[in-house]
């Protein structure tokens, strides 16, 4: 009896940690998340595969997958995810500025309008929303309704540096490249070693130089693009590997040569 009990007794044991065991493999969103922020996003695409199988969807699990594919290059299949996130919850700010910025690097415009528009009335005072909506405005050709909203957002944070960015971005597509320099000069003031506001403040200086050149002022056209390569170099030290900014001083070494070769 008493070998009896110590065998039934090992029998429930074995039984009761096999449970543990099978319960703590079951697959969760909880253990998909961790894949992911330990780097393993095909991992955490599996999970989330099993539970999408299983008919476990949620918004957690299609905005997660969305980050999978997005970090492996897959845009269509994370649009996808963000798609069907947003069905789940519509107008949801962090999915639509995610998917509305993405849209908007595709050339997709008036698309990423609708998504941040979609947003921006279920969320008007978020504040990523409403840039990113001045931002799908402007992209859209619609300069003075982002200007109204960037106004705004300048006036309620003046340490922020983005509406100003976005503000000479404005400026510099209505054809302004002097109030667009003064914007950037403002953002520039409050993050001096800004790459991407340097990059930007090196274009407005090319584009003014580029009319000053065809105004005729040859002498104010060269001095204008050697600030603007200034600025870039500047950029460049801080990101070295930047194709762009390479491209950019690339252009304007040219155009520099070809104005002093007359």
């Amino acid at each position: 009896m008493h070998k009896g009990k110590l065998l039934l007794l090992t029998l429930i044991l074995f039984v009761f940690s096999a449970g543990n065991s099978f319960a703590q493999s079951e697959p969760d969103y909880q253990t998909a998340l961790a894949e992911f922020q330990k780097g393993n996003s095909e991992k955490a695409l599996e999970i989330i595969r099993v539970l999408h199988e299983q008919g476990k969807r949620s918004y957690d699990t299609h905005y997660l997958a969305a980050f999978c594919h997005y970090n492996a290059g897959r845009n269509k299949s994370a649009a996808t995810h963000w798609s069907e996130a947003l069905k789940l919850k519509p107008g949801d700010p962090a999915v639509s500025v995610d998917f509305a910025r993405y849209l908007i690097q595709a050339g997709r415009n008036s698309d990423a309008l609708e998504i941040i528009y979609n947003s921006y009335q279920t969320n008007p005072k978020n504040r990523e929303v409403r840039l990113l909506y001045a931002t799908a405005l402007l992209y859209n050709n619609k300069a003075r309704e982002a200007l109204y909203i960037i106004e705004k957002l300048k006036a309620e944070d003046g340490n922020d540096y983005r509406p100003l960015v976005l503000e000479a971005q404005v400026y510099f597509y209505l054809g302004s490249a002097e109030k667009a320099e003064v914007s950037l000069k403002w953002a520039q003031s409050l993050v001096p070693n800004n790459p991407n506001v340097l990059n930007n403040l090196g274009l407005v200086y090319e584009k003014a130089g580029n009319q000053e050149a065809k105004r005729g002022n040859i002498k104010k056209a060269l001095e204008q693009l050697r600030n603007a390569k200034e600025q870039l170099e500047s950029a460049l030290k801080l990101k070295p590997d930047d194709e762009k900014i390479k491209g950019n001083i690339r252009r304007i070494e040219a155009r520099i040569n070809a104005l002093s070769a007359g």
